[in-house]
């Protein structure tokens, strides 16, 4: 199973460099960004990456934004091949790692899919202040 990033500039390429620093070898997965120069030299490199990829089990990508460029121009694909692509949105460094690792370990790419899109979103919070429950105390670390 292959994973490939897609997305608006350089931002899957960043995610991928971020994955490479947790995981030095990460040979089934790759990214593709949408540049200045336009949407067909995007169509282009995106066909020639999957055409590259063809033969290698089903693939997984990642898109940064639904309804984007880089998300439509890859779901009309989908459209075309279902059995061989899937698609999630809202990139993001758990969503990858999650689903990097179990990809690893698995070819069935709906179960992939889903802990994608579970991390994805679990992986997005807010901060929280600590509680104050009274009298300041040193917290024991050990």
């Amino acid at each position: 199973m292959n994973i490939l990033l897609v997305s608006h500039g350089k931002l899957c390429e960043g995610v991928l460099d971020a994955y490479k620093m947790l995981f030095a070898d990460a040979p089934n997965v790759s990214a593709l960004s949408l540049t200045n120069d336009g949407v067909e030299d995007f169509r282009v490199r995106l066909d020639e990456r999957l055409a590259a990829l063809d033969g290698q089990g089903p693939i997984l990508v990642m898109a940064d934004l639904l309804g984007g460029t880089p998300y439509n121009e890859v779901y009309a694909r989908l459209l075309e091949d279902p059995s061989r692509l899937r698609l999630v949105c809202g990139l993001n460094l758990p969503m990858l790692i999650e689903a990097g690792v179990m990809a690893s370990a698995t070819d069935d790419i709906d179960a992939v899919v889903q802990t994608a899109v579970s991390a994805g979103a679990s992986g997005v919070c807010g901060a929280e202040l600590p509680q104050e429950d009274g009298p300041e105390e040193e917290e024991d670390l050990f």
